[in-house]
């Protein structure tokens, strides 16, 4: 009786309380995005679009679930590349290196949450999550330096948490397995950039009139540091998580920075 006369969620509430960025769990459910393997045998639970729909709320909601199907899809390709270039591996002191490197992948030298804003009024998701993560270019050189230099405001970024397996799995065992399962890929969260700065602190890249043409300079040092908003959505399912299920804290465990193609 009272689930047939309690407020029913909107459409629009429930796709405004959806993540802003694909999770692991999103990305590797086959029933969802589906895999290059796919023959066309079966059939996808997946929206048509067609010259037939109820409403323009309707058609653009197909529209927004395809789009959001297609992302995902492209960004598990981008991430599977990279992990496949970077190579991890566990080290004598059990925590995770690598020995190969990825043009689109840095490791993280340190993440830290600085700020969690208090939620707007009729919302439960924080209004907003601050990041600062820290990284280093050193082994990059040319081109492939500055495009680490040339990440901007409203860049988006990845964070991965990657814990390989504790011994090479051979060609047969890899057969059957995923591949957050092959490479220990624990967890994907999404963030955009708000503002990055160079070894001594300076802002690069602002276009909001901070720094003066005039007072411009070449970035210096190998290290970068980026302050980040953090998907809200995202974070808030996260801590519901740890409070409810005691589930590991997921912020903790990033060891590794993904960036896509701007155009992507």
């Amino acid at each position: 009786m009272s689930s047939t006369f309690e407020k029913q969620l909107s459409q629009r509430e429930a796709i405004n309380a959806l993540p802003l960025y694909p999770n692991e769990e999103v990305m590797w459910d086959e029933s969802l995005v589906p895999s290059i393997n796919y023959t066309g045998e079966g059939c996808l639970a997946l929206p048509k679009l067609n010259l037939q729909f109820l409403t323009l709320h309707d058609y653009l909601l197909r529209n927004f679930n395809l789009f959001r199907l297609e992302s995902t899809y492209e960004i598990r390709e981008d991430i599977h590349d990279v992990l496949q270039r970077m190579g991890a591996y566990i080290n004598d002191d059990a925590g995770t290196s690598f020995r190969g490197w990825a043009r689109m992948a840095v490791p993280i030298k340190e993440f830290k949450i600085i700020e969690v804003k208090q939620p707007n009024i009729g919302e439960v998701k924080p209004s907003a999550v601050l990041a600062e993560v820290t990284f280093s270019i050193s082994r990059y050189r040319g081109s492939m330096r500055s495009e680490w230099d040339e990440l901007k405001e409203h860049d988006v970024l990845f964070f991965l948490s990657v814990q390989p397996p504790l011994k090479t799995l051979s060609k047969e065992e890899v057969v059957g397995l995923t591949v957050p399962e092959r490479f220990g890929l624990l967890y994907v969260r999404g963030c955009e950039v708000i503002e990055m700065r160079d070894e001594g602190g300076h802002l690069m890249n602002d276009f909001t009139g901070r720094v003066k043409r005039e007072e411009w300079k070449p970035p210096q040092g190998e290290i970068r540091t980026a302050l980040v908003a953090l998907d809200t959505a995202q974070y808030q399912i996260d801590v519901n998580a740890i409070a409810e299920k005691n589930a590991e804290d997921v912020y903790g465990t990033f060891n590794v920075l993904m960036r896509r193609k701007p155009k992507e």
